[in-house]
């Protein structure tokens, strides 16, 4: 797999860091902004801290679309 082939969220792997395009509607719903944020890594939470699962490195209010491999 190329660094630039962007596979489906569904087939995300969640045992190493990957790059994720995701998505978020900015200024009342106007304008969807979309952006890459690299090296995210997923938590299955279950801690005080953290009890749901998230993706580390993945602002609040950002919706993952797709993923893939890190960049060397």
């Amino acid at each position: 797999m190329t660094g630039s082939a962007w596979q489906p969220m569904a087939a995300a792997p969640r045992d190493r860091r990957i790059d994720l395009q995701a998505e978020r509607w900015m200024a009342g719903g106007e304008r969807l902004r979309v952006e890459v944020f690299a090296g995210c890594k997923w938590n299955p939470g279950g801690t005080v801290r953290h009890p749901a699962p998230y993706w580390r490195r993945l602002p609040t209010g950002w919706t993952a679309t797709a993923w893939r491999e890190v960049a060397p």
